[in-house]
């Protein structure tokens, strides 16, 4: 009766690890640039869903290693594009699993079009995974920590988790290198509800003044990474490269 019982529950353990690695990664997902526009793929379930500009992708499926499927846009009044308004694509994923070659045929087509729809992955994450009540629950990312860049910078982000209109509203306290000189600023954005990964902001002096603007997003399956930039006038994009040191919450200015 032991041993029965032991192999039923190596046989539960075997299947959750699994179902944990199915739920975790997926070399499609993610936001890819492509010739046409970024697409952004994403898996629930065992379902494919994703989106072009002014169009989306339906009846995704994975068929020899490559993800065939449905496209539909809004094709603007003078388009010369070769995409037409709908039809059929066809992607085949790299060894690297970084890009891919593109293939589609509009509804008026009968043949492929020379024209490529390749894409160059912008981001995909590994979702972070919990076991409660012994099932696996995706977990929500969030941007909440202390994060330090790559020449010193830190960045204090708090996620409220308050969305609202498809939009979650984020701040931060950062101390920056500019012109030399260690400064202090106020941060206050958000992120986009189906695009969670890029944190957009504007950057504030103490006196409510506007100096700058950021943009950072997470690095490709790791969510303790991110790069982007900061701006503050000119021709002159400060590039930024941080780890997170810490999850937890920081005392941040809300306003």
């Amino acid at each position: 009766m032991k041993n029965s019982i032991k192999i039923l529950a190596a046989i539960g353990i075997v299947f959750l690890l699994s179902f944990s690695a199915q739920a975790q990664t997926d070399d499609w997902t993610g936001e890819w640039n492509t010739k046409f526009g970024k697409v952004t793929i994403t898996k629930n379930g065992g379902e494919y869903s994703g989106f072009l500009p002014k169009g989306k992708l339906t009846q995704i499926r994975v068929q020899d290693g490559s993800l065939i499927g449905f496209y539909s846009r809004l094709a603007p009044k003078f388009d010369k594009s070769s995409l037409g308004k709908k039809g059929t694509f066809k992607f085949t994923l790299s060894a690297d699993k970084k890009k891919f070659d593109g293939y589609h045929k509009s509804d008026t087509d009968e043949r492929w079009s020379s024209v490529n729809w390749n894409g160059v992955k912008v981001w995909g994450m590994v979702m972070p995974v919990i076991v409660s009540n012994n099932l696996p629950t995706i977990v929500t990312p969030s941007w909440t920590g202390t994060w330090k860049s790559t020449n010193g910078d830190i960045f204090k982000i708090l996620d409220t988790g308050n969305a609202k209109n498809n939009m979650t509203y984020v701040y931060a306290k950062i101390s920056v290198k500019v012109d030399g000189v260690i400064k202090s600023y106020d941060v206050k954005g958000l992120f986009e509800n189906d695009t969670p990964e890029v944190f957009e902001g504007t950057i504030y002096r103490d006196n409510g003044w506007d100096v700058g603007y950021m943009t950072i997003e997470y690095g490709a399956f790791k969510i303790d990474d991110c790069t982007g930039y900061m701006w503050f006038g000119g021709d002159t994009k400060h590039p930024i490269s941080a780890h997170r040191t810490s999850s937890a919450k920081p005392t941040v200015k809300i306003f």
